[in-house]
């Protein structure tokens, strides 16, 4: 269903949230909506021991070859929840400014990590 959506999204930004056997891939400003199912989950797994979450922002620029194309970028689950905990009190508008500016942030100030490191993450949630 997420590759599906994905296929079929076009350019955009997407949250992607993984857990155990669990994925849910999500358009950010629902993520950002008080009591949507998008928050909920989004906001689910803060205080849970376990299994690492993986948080990701997805840009996709465009399509090649009928695959998506764009960056990752590997998040910090907890301070990613509690941002968007934080923020989606704000009103509309407010919420909306923040969100542009989020994305601005994760599109300009990217942080590269190699591919072992997002293993160790995904082991450790470290």
């Amino acid at each position: 269903m997420d590759l599906l959506k994905l296929q079929q999204g076009g350019a955009a930004d997407y949250l992607f949230l993984a857990r155990r056997e669990r994925s849910w891939l999500f358009d950010p400003p629902r993520v950002y909506e008080p009591g949507s199912y998008e928050n909920l989950c989004w906001l689910a797994f803060q205080n849970r021991a376990g299994w690492p979450v993986l948080a990701l922002f997805l840009h996709v620029e465009k399509f090649v070859g009928g695959r998506p194309w764009g960056s990752v970028t590997l998040l910090d689950y907890r301070e990613a929840a509690r941002d968007a905990e934080t923020f989606s009190a704000l009103a509309g508008p407010q919420r909306e400014r923040h969100l542009k500016l989020m994305r601005k942030r994760y599109l300009q100030k990217v942080q590269y990590c190699s591919i072992l490191e997002v293993i160790q993450y995904l082991k450790t949630g470290r």
